[in-house]
């Protein structure tokens, strides 16, 4: 009887844990063209910790943005080059 308690509480706990990650708002890896520009902004948003440092955060953090967008738009170009073919 002593052992169906810890067994219990371990039961109780993978099942939560469990479920909660079920629960989990989906990634992006699941579907990449779903990110709006402000869940990208939100991705670098950590980048303007960088004036904590002596770094300009803000102007550091709009010239990734720049790039990921620069690059999101030359991988959808691809994308399309290669479902209709080479012109």
């Amino acid at each position: 009887m002593k052992t169906m308690l810890p067994l219990r509480l371990v039961a109780i706990t993978v099942s939560t844990i469990l479920l909660s990650s079920g629960c989990q708002k989906k990634t992006a890896a699941t579907n990449p063209d779903s990110q709006s520009k402000t869940e990208l902004d939100e991705n670098t948003k950590p980048l303007q910790a960088a004036d904590l440092v002596g770094y300009d955060g803000t102007k550091l953090r709009k010239s990734v943005d720049h790039i990921r967008e620069a690059n999101d738009k030359h991988n959808q170009e691809i994308k399309k080059t290669v479902e209709t073919g080479p012109d």
